[in-house]
C-alpha cells in the first residue's frame, strides 16, 4: 500500500468532502462533524535576526495560485535588486513566506527561483473549509553573492482549483536584508553561486543532463547543492515494495521498484558524490489526519542536500563546458530535481589549478533483499544497501597545494511487512552514515575561510504502520501511525583550535484515523508530537515541545537547554 494509491485516495476523498473531521475535545462523535483545525505549528527554532539596520523587498503580497486546468503555472515574478539603503554587505538575509488557504484542496508544493538559482522548495498544509494561516522563515545568505546584483525571480505554489478544489494558497513573500557591521560581521559565503536548472526525471529517462559554463577561473573550493522531490509512486518512497511482492497482491496495486532511494551526481561522466534523501511526508501523506495542526518534519522547507565536490576543481577551472549528470536509480516515478554550484574563489589568484587523483565511488548502488512468508499470506520484505567510497583531488591556489578528500559511509534496512491482501504495511527503516571532507597540505589557505576537516553526520529512523479497508469512494477506512526522527550534525575543525560542532534531533510521532460509510464521513481524528532539540542559528541550544489532540495544540514547553 502506498500514497499514490490508498494515500492519495484519502486526500481527493477529503478534498471533496471538506476536509478533516476533526473530533473537538468534550464534544460528541457523529457523522458529517467537521471542525476546523488550529493553523499548523512546528518545534524547529525561528531564524534569528540580527540588531542591524534592515531593509525588506516584497515579492508578492496576497498572491493567488489558480492554476487553470490546462496546467499553466501562473506564478509571481519581478526583478529583485538589492535595496539602495541596505547595499551589502549583510550578515543575514531572510526569505519569509505566510500562506493562507481555505476551502477544499491537495497539498501542493512550491518553490522560488532568483535568477536560475532556486532558493527555495517545499510543501504545503492541507487547509480546512474555514481556513488556515501558516508562515516558515529561510536563511538564505547562502546566495548573497547571486543578491548583490539585480535578478529576475519567480515563484509561487503550483495550485488547481475546480468546484470541487476550491482552496487557493494566498501568499506574500518578503525578503529582508541585515546589514552587517563589526558585532554582527558578513559570514564567509560562496563567491558565486550558478543555478544549473531543474529538471524532472522518469523511469524513461532516469538521468539528467545539465551544462556547466563559464565558471570562474580560480575557484578553490565548490559545492553541488540539489534539491528534491519525488511524486507519485515515489511520494512516499519508502513504502514502495518490491517488484514480485508488488505482483503477489494486485488488488492492492502497490506501489514497486522497492524502498531504497539515493541521487547520484557525475561531474564530464566520473562519478561525484551521492546523496542520502530524507524520507519526508507531506500533509496529505499516509493519513491525513496524522499531521493536524503539526506536521511531519521537514514538510515546508525541504532542505537541499549538499555534495563536496571540491576534488573535481582542477577540471571546473579549466574555461569548459562540463556536463552534471544527476539520476535516480530505480525511480519508479517522476522525480523533480534543481541543482546549484556553490563556489569559492581565491582572492589572490587569477587562476588556479589542479587534477582528481582517485575516485572509487561505484556508479550504481549495490541493494540486497531478502525475503519471508508468514501466516495469511504476509509477507516480509528487508532491502538492504551500504556504500562506502572516497574521491580525492588537489588544487594549486595562491597558498600553495590543498589536497582535499571526500569520504562517505552509508547503512540503509528497510523492514516491510506486508498483510491484509496488501492493504496494511508495518515499515521501519534506518539510513544513517557520514561524509567527511579532510583538506590537506597548504593550511595557510584560510584565505576563504576554509577548515581543514568537515564532518556531516545524518541518522533518519523512520517507523511507519499503515492499514486501510477499502470498498469504494465513500466507504472506507483509515488508520495509520508514523515514528520519524532527523539527527543531524557538523563538525568543523581548523589548522588550529577546538572543533566547533553543531547538533540537532527533530522529532515527531503522530496517530491519525479517517473512516467513511455510505458517503458519511463516520470518523476523523489524531493526535502527535513533536520535539526539537539542539543547536539553533546562533549556537544556542534550544528545546521545543509541542503535543496536539484533535486538531489542537494541547501543551507547549520551549527552552534554551
Amino acid at each position: 500500500m502506498n500514497r499514490a494509491r490508498i494515500g492519495l485516495l484519502a486526500a481527493a476523498l477529503l478534498a471533496v468532502t471538506g476536509s478533516v473531521a476533526l473530533a473537538v475535545p468534550g464534544a460528541a462523535a457523529g457523522p458529517q462533524l467537521e471542525v476546523n483545525s488550529q493553523n499548523p505549528v512546528t518545534a524547529e527554532p525561528p531564524v534569528s535576526r540580527p540588531p542591524t539596520h534592515s531593509c525588506t523587498e516584497t515579492l508578492a503580497t496576497h498572491f493567488l495560485s489558480n492554476d487553470p486546468a490546462s496546467g499553466a503555472a501562473q506564478n509571481f515574478s519581478g526583478t529583485l535588486a538589492p535595496p539602495s539603503a541596505c547595499a551589502g554587505p549583510w550578515n543575514k538575509v531572510v526569505l519569509d513566506w505566510t500562506t493562507s488557504v481555505q476551502g477544499r484542496q491537495y497539498d501542493r508544493s512550491g518553490l522560488l527561483d532568483i535568477g536560475t538559482t532556486q532558493v527555495w522548495f517545499g510543501t504545503t498544509y492541507e487547509p480546512d473549509p474555514a481556513g488556515i494561516t501558516y508562515h516558515f522563515a529561510k536563511d538564505i545568505t547562502e546566495y548573497s553573492s547571486l543578491l548583490r546584483s539585480a535578478q529576475p525571480f519567480t515563484g509561487g505554489i503550483g495550485n488547481y482549483t475546480s468546484s470541487v478544489y476550491t482552496g487557493n494558497y494566498d501568499q506574500t513573500v518578503t525578503i529582508t536584508y541585515y546589514q552587517a557591521d563589526r558585532a554582527h560581521p558578513a559570514p564567509a559565503e560562496p563567491n558565486t553561486v550558478v543555478g544549473l536548472g531543474s529538471p524532472n526525471l522518469d523511469p524513461s529517462t532516469p538521468v539528467a543532463h545539465l551544462n556547466a559554463s563559464a565558471l570562474p577561473r580560480n575557484i578553490d573550493r565548490a559545492y553541488l547543492e540539489v534539491y528534491i522531490k519525488g511524486n507519485g509512486c515515489d511520494e512516499q518512497w519508502f513504502t514502495d515494495v518490491p517488484n514480485d511482492v508488488a505482483a503477489k497482491y494486485p488488488s492492492a496495486q502497490m506501489c514497486g521498484s522497492g524502498p531504497y532511494r539515493e541521487v547520484d551526481a557525475a561531474i564530464d561522466g566520473t562519478p561525484a558524490g551521492v546523496t542520502q534523501y530524507f524520507p519526508y511526508i507531506y500533509t496529505g501523506g499516509i493519513v491525513p489526519t496524522l499531521w493536524r495542526p503539526i506536521p511531519a518534519v521537514g514538510t515546508f522547507d525541504m532542505s537541499p542536500e549538499l555534495l563536496d565536490v571540491t576534488p573535481f576543481v582542477g577540471k571546473l577551472v579549466d574555461g569548459g563546458s562540463h556536463d552534471i549528470a544527476l539520476s535516480v536509480p530505480d525511480l519508479g516515478d517522476v522525480w523533480n530535481l534543481s541543482a546549484n554550484l556553490l563556489i569559492y574563489t581565491d582572492p589572490h589568484a587569477a587562476t588556479t589549478s589542479g587534477a582528481l587523483t582517485s575516485d572509487n565511488l561505484n556508479p550504481a548502488p549495490v541493494t540486497n533483499t531478502s525475503e519471508s512468508s508468514g501466516a495469511d499470506n504476509a509477507t516480509t520484505a528487508t532491502v538492504t544497501s551500504d556504500r562506502d567510497w572516497s574521491i580525492s583531488g588537489w588544487v594549486r591556489t595562491s597558498a600553495g597545494v590543498v589536497r582535499t578528500t571526500v569520504t562517505q559511509h552509508v547503512g540503509y534496512r528497510n523492514t516491510d511487512t506486508v498483510t491484509n491482501g496488501g492493504f496494511s504495511q508495518h515499515i521501519a527503516q534506518t539510513d544513517a552514515g557520514w561524509t567527511r571532507s579532510v583538506s590537506t597540505g597548504a593550511t595557510g589557505n584560510q584565505h576563504s575561510g576554509l577548515p581543514a576537516t568537515q564532518l556531516h553526520t545524518w541518522s533518519y529512523p523512520i517507523t511507519i504502520t499503515e492499514n486501510a479497508q477499502v470498498t469504494d469512494d465513500n466507504n472506507f477506512t483509515l488508520a495509520g501511525s508514523v515514528d520519524m526522527k532527523r539527527v543531524l550534525s557538523d563538525t568543523t575543525t581548523g589548522s588550529f583550535g577546538l572543533p566547533s560542532v553543531t547538533a540537532s534531533s527533530d522529532e515527531v510521532s503522530a496517530n491519525g484515523n479517517d473512516q467513511r460509510a455510505n458517503g458519511q464521513t463516520v470518523a476523523a481524528d489524531g493526535d502527535g508530537w513533536q520535539r526539537f532539540v539542539g543547536d539553533d542559528d546562533t549556537g544556542r541550544c534550544y528545546s521545543h515541545y509541542i503535543a496536539a489532540a484533535h486538531g489542537y495544540v494541547t501543551s507547549e514547553h520551549t527552552s534554551h537547554c
